[in-house]
């Protein structure tokens, strides 16, 4: 296999460039051939376009999209010529879908997709061009992410200034919808890499309050826009943000850093984002320096040339294009030293999902694909590429040189900002943690409770149960305390062995506990109870032998509050000392 890419101003010279492609030997004895047509312009016919490409060249299967075009006028890039990149494969195949968003919906285009693929075998990897909001793409990936395929691809953008409509290309030209290749072969092999290099700074934040998937309401409480003013000095107006974009939220999901970009704000104080943000989400603000890109791109660079593709897809975030400015093309053109055949466009999102589904619709990244078609060699997914220190140092970084005051400063809030991190870590687990247990204590239970409800009024549910250890004063009358909290621990540890994700279990006070559980009924979270009752009754323990316990259990119900909600489960825990203990009961009034 190998990539070839053509660029031309007008749709007058892609005739001459077509002729070419469909004349060549390659086209004629591929397997299968992609052609990604790129266009950071606003005054072309993108439907002529199309129709001259799949008429002259049928056995092609054809994606692209528009261009994300925010910089500022100085380095706009709408007098880029357009971009057509062919890549002919010799063993691989190419199945195209194309789904119109005016016509589907996101879930049902998932479901088509994932019974698709059920259907195809030795897919190697899926590219994505979409113009949907996140909440789109992500429930239409989240419907065939079980197949566990590495999956790229980008957003569609416009000109900021133009305001032109965002498109993508297929066998049509698209106003929202997803373009989807799947590479389907045996000897394909994958070099992805998901190259960050924005470095988290200061405090940790909470988003705790959104609107939709892409809006934050409030963070810690406040109006979202205040975390701008207080910590950059920006007010909302005109220019916010193009004041607060270089300066993305770092969220952490599943141990991956993704970064959300701010496009906007609204008369509340609320502030819209490119991607999905989450209510619950923690965050820092960040920062970033071209030479820290520099050495991460480096790094890339390095580990593409090590990998040999045979093909090189970069997808850059516009908002990256926007901070490094003239020095865009510096970054670019390192990969251009080796492979001067690459296609490469921007979007205003990014997309990078691992074969073990670690990923995400990303901002401000740069995600490098490599292709070949090799029976000799393995893949290379790298998920997150970060900047540590002593890692990524410059050639010179050492030398004896005068260092830029920005670049001391940012070095000092870097550091001190780490500082405080590990000082507030140590100091959160004091904060929310029984000494001696190492669960949550009574305060973060709170805490958790009241979250419970207030996702209880958006539609979930929770159980809870109240757990109480039968005759323990007896244990620590008889036995002494030391055996008593030796016990405590004991119990601790065997529902500590019960707990899944989402669930929460903590020290109430003394030998009571609290168990929250999600997603359940009446029936399960009884069941549940049960079993967690049922393993401390089945147990031998060192001095005391025999133990019991009794549980409460309720549910939550719309406009509970924290006393009606826990007082239930306070009630029914009663209720199963009262009937004899070492049971469950449950209730709901």
């Amino acid at each position: 296999m190998f990539q070839k890419t053509y660029y031309f101003q007008s749709i007058d010279e892609l005739d001459d460039i077509l002729g070419t492609i469909s004349n060549s030997e390659a086209y004629n004895s591929a397997s299968g051939i992609l052609i990604q047509l790129y266009n950071s312009k606003t005054d072309v016919d993108e439907q002529a376009m199309i129709n001259k490409i799949i008429s002259q060249c049928p056995k092609a299967c054809l994606t692209g999209m528009t261009a994300a075009n925010i910089a500022t006028e100085e380095y706009d890039i709408s007098n880029f010529p357009l971009q057509l990149s062919v890549t002919y494969f010799k063993e691989t195949q190419l199945v195209q879908f194309e789904f119109d968003m005016e016509n589907t919906t996101a879930f049902v285009a998932g479901r088509v997709m994932s019974e698709a693929l059920e259907d195809l075998e030795n897919v190697k990897c899926l590219q994505i061009l979409y113009y949907a909001n996140s909440i789109s793409i992500n429930s239409f990936i989240h419907e065939f992410n079980h197949h566990h395929i590495p999956t790229f691809g980008a957003k569609a953008g416009r000109n900021i200034r133009v305001l032109n409509p965002a498109h993508i290309y297929g066998k049509s030209v698209y106003s929202t919808g997803f373009i989807v290749v799947a590479f389907v072969s045996t000897s394909l092999k994958i070099y992805m890499d998901n190259n960050l290099g924005w470095q988290p700074i200061g405090l940790e934040m909470a988003i705790t309050k959104t609107s939709g998937n892409s809006t934050v309401v409030e963070v810690d409480k406040k109006p979202a826009v205040d975390i701008f003013s207080k910590y950059l000095k920006v007010s909302p107006n005109s220019h916010f943000v193009q004041n607060v974009c270089e300066f993305p939220l770092i969220i952490e999901r599943n141990n991956f850093k993704i970064a959300r970009v701010p496009s906007g704000y609204l008369q509340d104080g609320s502030i819209s984002f490119t991607s999905d943000v989450q209510k619950g989400d923690h965050f820092r603000l960040s920062y970033a320096s071209y030479d820290h890109l520099c050495d991460l791109t480096n790094q890339s660079v390095n580990d593409v040339h090590n990998f040999e593709p045979e093909a090189l897809f970069i997808f850059e975030c516009g908002n990256r294009v926007k901070f490094l400015k003239d020095k865009y093309l510096e970054e670019i053109n390192q990969y251009y030293h080796y492979y001067p055949e690459l296609s490469v466009t921007t979007g205003y999102a990014e997309l990078f999902y691992s074969d073990e589904g670690i990923g995400g619709d990303l901002n401000s990244a740069l995600v490098a694909v490599g292709l070949k078609e090799s029976d000799n060699s393995n893949d290379c997914i790298i998920p997150f590429r970060e900047y540590r220190d002593g890692e990524c140092l410059s050639p010179d970084d050492n030398t004896d040189q005068d260092i830029p005051f920005v670049e001391r400063i940012l070095t000092f809030l870097e550091s001190t900002s780490k500082e405080l991190d590990s000082l507030n870590h140590e100091l959160g687990k004091v904060a929310y943690t029984d000494q001696l247990t190492k669960i949550y204590n009574r305060w973060e239970l709170e805490r958790k409770i009241e979250e419970a409800l207030e996702l209880t009024n958006q539609g979930m549910s929770y159980g809870l149960f109240f757990i109480d250890i039968d005759h323990f004063k007896h244990v620590n009358d008889t036995y002494g305390h030391d055996v008593g909290d030796s016990v405590l621990l004991s119990v601790v540890n065997i529902i500590k062995e019960s707990l899944k994700e989402g669930h929460i279990f903590g020290r109430w006070g003394g030998e009571e506990f609290v168990y929250i559980i999600p997603d359940v009924d009446e029936k399960t979270a009884v069941e549940f109870a049960e079993s967690i009752r049922k393993k401390i009754d089945d147990i031998c323990f060192v001095t005391v032998k025999h133990l019991t316990i009794s549980l409460g259990v309720t549910l939550a119900k719309p406009n509970d509050t924290l006393a009606s909600f826990v007082k239930r489960a306070d009630d029914a825990v009663y209720e199963a000392k009262e009937s004899g203990r070492n049971q469950v009961k449950f209730h709901l009034d």
